[in-house]
């Protein structure tokens, strides 16, 4: 006797079906499509609320956030925090060719665009904009990475320290502050 599956192209439907009905991958994808929603929507993508909208536990959760980190598709912000990894098609080959007369022959892949001298002027004040807050953004990913393996480093020197400070305490037999009493 075989099981049959539903199947809903949207991953909340098939999440709440029972778990015997659901079609495979259907909370990895719900996971992920949650990921990437709070993201667009500007919000942090932490494990709390993620098992919060998706109502998953947080071991399947935590499960999937891994898996999609291994895979390339997730990248950690910082503790607990993560967002998508852009999936962007290949580059394409780029040139600007300033031509005698005073135009411009802008090639991108197999197209090629002419272009007056005020519409070079145009494009590259607009491509200057985006330039400037793309390097504003990756000053701010690059910060967080920054940040996130400082903390790091320094939850690990505070663990060390304490243990320091343990066996000192033990080697020169100086009780507790909880054993004083």
């Amino acid at each position: 006797m075989s099981q049959t599956v539903t199947w809903f192209p949207d991953p909340v439907l098939q999440a709440a079906l029972p778990r015997e009905r659901r079609a495979p991958g259907v909370t990895g994808d719900l996971v992920m499509q949650t990921i990437i929603d709070l993201h667009a929507a500007g919000r942090m993508a932490t494990r709390q609320v993620v098992v919060e909208i998706t109502q998953l536990s947080y071991a399947v959760v935590d499960d999937h956030i891994k898996r999609a980190i291994d895979d390339g598709k997730l990248r950690r912000v910082a503790p607990g925090i993560v967002e998508p990894v852009e999936q962007l098609p290949p580059a394409r080959a780029i040139s600007l060719t300033r031509l005698p007369n005073g135009m411009g022959k802008l090639e991108i892949g197999e197209h090629v665009v002419d272009l007056v001298p005020s519409e070079e002027r145009q494009l590259g004040s607009m491509l200057a904009g985006r330039a400037a807050e793309m390097t504003g953004i990756q000053n701010a990913r690059d910060l967080a990475d920054m940040v996130a393996h400082l903390q790091r480093q320094l939850e690990a020197v505070q663990r060390r320290a304490e243990a320091q400070d343990e066996t000192i305490r033990r080697l020169q037999k100086i009780p507790k502050q909880d054993e004083l009493f």
